[in-house]
């Protein structure tokens, strides 16, 4: 996977999104698309039901929401990857441990 946007500033994150996704998949690659998720990092699959699934994904900025889902549904098996909902916060009204990890 390519790094993500390295035409944005290595400045620090004035914001810290997160977003659901709902995954549209071939029931039988179930298995291969949920381990694919998992390998993306920052993302985690909360809920699985006949071909669903509901993925949030959390980054510093709207690009890597939008890298994160583009790959998601450019995998083998799942026939769309809509976003539900988007919601970005000012790092100032994170705890600093959520600061830290959102920097790293």
């Amino acid at each position: 996977m390519p790094p993500d946007r390295p035409d944005r500033p290595a400045e620090a994150p004035a914001e810290w999104h997160i977003a659901s996704i709902l995954v549209h998949l071939r029931p039988e690659r179930s298995p291969d698309v949920r381990a694919a998720i998992a390998a993306l990092g920052d993302v985690e699959v909360h809920a699985e039901e006949r071909g669903r699934m509901v993925v949030t994904v959390e980054g510093p900025h709207e690009g890597r929401i939008a890298d994160r889902m583009t790959a998601i549904h450019l995998m083998p098996g799942v026939m769309s990857a809509v976003m539900v909902f988007h919601h970005a916060e000012p790092l100032a009204a994170r705890s600093t441990e959520e600061v830290a990890t959102a920097q790293s």
